[in-house]
């Protein structure tokens, strides 16, 4: 390789270095990695091809059904825990086909939101650590994050309310009420895990574990977010 040519994985592992407050032992470095690799090319299919966005969506929930079916392997009532997997995860990936449908737009101001908060809860909580939200369910999980990622939800909030025709404070209000749904979203599918005995729901993406530990925010935001179009379509100019 030529020197001086640009690298980007060695700039990535130059920025996780300079981020003293990491443990050198965690995944942070793959979930960066993942990130770069899964984000644009879900922003191409939010924006550009439909058909892709709708092929990737059957192709995930399939996935995460794999995945369900293989953490409740051990489980006694195996009907029960299809049932309530059936609409764990049909009615999200429903709702963001629909979503995305309506208006990719407001697709990408969902995901914005679920992005951002996971992005600053997760450097928040590491920085700033304290007390935990719930413990016995995520041990990680802290009220620094929480409000990190709140934080963040009110920028996208004030972004969004020029995307749109809501308002400054319909957009901020419905971003922070979106923010504490995607964290409460993750505690769900922690609390799935404890119950079924597994540390994460799969292994393909590396730093995160299976898909639905990635989906995991969406979970309950895209049904929300779905309600809120259908119900007040004005408010995003529908």
């Amino acid at each position: 390789m030529a020197k001086g040519r640009f690298n980007p994985i060695n700039t990535i592992n130059k920025l996780i270095a300079h981020v003293h407050f990491l443990d050198p032992k965690d995944n942070t470095k793959q979930r960066v990695i993942s990130s770069l690799i899964l984000i644009p090319i879900a922003l191409y299919a939010i924006f550009s091809s439909k058909n892709l966005f709708i092929f990737l969506s059957i192709a995930i929930a399939m996935i995460i059904t794999a995945e369900w079916l293989d953490m409740i392997k051990k489980e006694r009532d195996q009907n029960k825990w299809r049932a309530i997997g059936l609409f764990y995860i049909l009615i999200p990936i429903f709702s963001v086909i629909k979503i995305r449908l309506h208006d990719p737009s407001i697709l990408f101001w969902m995901f914005s939101i679920i992005w951002a908060t996971d992005i600053f809860a997760f450097f928040a909580g590491k920085k700033l650590g304290g007390p935990k939200i719930a413990p016995s369910i995520s041990p990680n999980k802290t009220w620094s994050g929480l409000a990190g990622g709140v934080a963040a939800s009110i920028v996208i909030g004030l972004m969004s309310s020029m995307m749109f025709s809501g308002g400054i404070i319909f957009f901020v209000f419905v971003s922070i009420v979106l923010s504490l749904l995607e964290q409460l979203s993750d505690l769900l599918e922690s609390k799935f895990k404890r119950i079924f005995g597994v540390k994460d729901s799969g292994n393909i993406i590396p730093g995160h574990g299976g898909v639905l530990d990635r989906m995991d925010g969406m979970m309950l935001v895209a049904p929300v977010v779905l309600l809120l179009i259908t119900l007040i379509p004005s408010k995003f100019g529908i």
